[in-house]
């Protein structure tokens, strides 16, 4: 839920926000500098995306903006900007070389602490920052993402694609009913939507928290956090987050749903300040265990709020069944494994492209009815029971022109083309193409479908006939640029 669009907006008026906080003034130390900060821009913050380029890369290729960037002292291969109005609007932007993210939402997958192997459930994954975060932090795992709402389903597979993802399943459901075998996941993350009061800093309207509206919320995020529970192995972690101060959507939601099922412990984020979580709210007392969870304030660290709870499942009986699910039904996907390439679009992409035979030796291919076609990494494994929107890397599509590879694809493998490759000579061209123009332009390859690259940027598909190059960027990545 959690990773947004932190590009600079009109903020809140201060009287507004003034009362918005004051019934947080009790339990946050120095009120004045929470008031003052929360009036203030939000930085903008992003981090390196391994699969595309070397970390040293990144802040090399924005500097020709001149974009001031200072590392975040906490977070590895992320950094943060005081003033820079455009992060989509970038070559590497582009390219899929770096995710733009809210800087406190990374700590919830920080204390989710994903492991190389595991089983792992994004509950309320779109637009999938926290998704793709867990997936860096286990390569050779599987990582389902689910997202409730259709229509922030393109924002989630848009970010894995763009970042060139394997080994994600993504699918639409209902979390609080999931319809998966209880005890089949090691790490479960529950980013819970919420009323949102930590992007205080990023919105332009905002009120005062509602109570109607929060115990509405409240109610459905003790339903997401009890099916995450049982969900998760015996021993195995659930990670409960919201962006809201309201301890009726934090602290309450813990005690009233984990009972034997969990306990709440302690993490480290070292170089990250917080509040230890509340065990009394007006006049109610919760379980002495909360005070492990951390509450950040954003005058702490810079940043908006943000609650995290790290929760250790114990061996009590499930309470939940997905019995109830009504997901969207699965699509009819046909397995084809990557060693046999004669029945697969693999060969003929391998063929075209002159990819290293053993380039797809880790993959499988997966086709959507008969016209569309995903690349899943072979370690990633689809649970029984299961609704799939997508499997992985979006491939290739069959069309009346032939096989189109995905600019997913090209993106993620395109360092490895050895033929039918076309090389942009300037920045004038890379715009025309990123806009989805086409333009006149020599090239030594065949006709039809070609990668388009750009000095160390793999920009992905395009179609080259009659000396003329078309753009097949997909309407999502088209953007004007701030490189001139």
């Amino acid at each position: 839920m959690s990773s947004v669009d932190v590009t600079t907006r009109a903020q809140p008026e201060p009287d507004g926000v003034a009362a918005i906080l004051a019934r947080y003034a009790a339990i946050v130390d120095d009120f004045q500098s929470l008031l003052a900060i929360s009036q203030s821009p939000l930085p903008v913050c992003f981090w390196h995306n391994p699969l595309k380029c070397d970390a040293a890369a990144l802040p090399t290729a924005l500097a020709s903006q001149a974009i001031a960037l200072e590392p975040l002292p906490w977070q590895s291969r992320a950094w943060r900007s005081l003033h820079w109005p455009s992060p989509g609007k970038t070559v590497p932007f582009a390219a899929g070389w770096y995710y733009v993210q809210e800087e406190i939402a990374m700590a919830a997958v920080t204390a989710l602490a994903p492991q190389p192997g595991e089983s792992i459930l994004d509950m309320c994954a779109a637009p999938g920052g926290k998704t793709a975060q867990i997936a860096l932090q286990n390569p050779t795992g599987t990582v389902i993402a689910n997202e409730l709402h259709a229509a922030r389903m393109s924002s989630l597979t848009a970010t894995i694609n763009r970042l060139g993802l394997t080994q994600v399943i993504t699918t639409q459901a209902d979390g609080r009913s999931l319809a998966l075998a209880n005890s089949s996941f090691d790490r479960v993350l529950v980013d819970a939507p919420c009323s949102g009061e930590g992007n205080l800093r990023r919105r332009r309207r905002q009120r005062p928290w509602q109570p109607d509206h929060g115990l509405r919320m409240a109610a459905a995020q003790q339903k997401l956090l009890s099916r995450a529970l049982d969900l998760v192995k015996p021993g195995g972690t659930v990670v409960y987050s919201t962006c809201t101060f309201a301890p009726e959507e934090n602290e309450a939601v813990l005690d009233a749903v984990m009972g034997d099922r969990a306990g709440v412990v302690p993490f480290s984020i070292p170089g990250l300040r917080y509040q230890p979580g509340l065990t009394q709210w007006q006049g109610q007392t919760y379980r002495a265990d909360l005070a492990h969870a951390q509450r950040y304030f954003p005058h702490f660290n810079n940043t908006g709020g943000f609650f995290v709870a790290r929760l250790q499942r114990t061996s009590a009986p499930a309470l939940t069944t997905g019995e109830n699910e009504s997901s969207a039904a699965a699509k009819p996907m046909t397995p084809i494994a990557a060693s046999a390439l004669e029945e697969s679009p693999l060969r003929q992409l391998s063929d075209r492209f002159g990819f290293p035979p053993a380039t797809f030796a880790a993959y499988d291919c997966w086709a959507t009815g008969k016209r569309r076609w995903w690349l899943r990494d072979r370690t990633s494994q689809l649970p029984a029971g299961l609704a799939p929107q997508t499997l992985g890397l979006s491939f290739a599509t069959q069309t009346n022109l032939g096989l189109k590879p995905s600019t997913a694809f090209l993106q993620r493998f395109g360092t490895l083309a050895q033929r039918n490759v076309v090389d942009l000579p300037d920045w004038q061209t890379v715009e025309q193409f990123l806009r989805g123009g086409s333009q006149p332009l020599p090239a030594d390859v065949e006709p039809g479908y070609v990668h388009v690259r750009f000095q160390a940027f793999e920009l992905g598909c395009g179609y080259y006939r009659g000396g003329d190059l078309e753009s097949q960027i997909p309407k999502i990545l088209r953007r004007e640029l701030t490189e001139t």
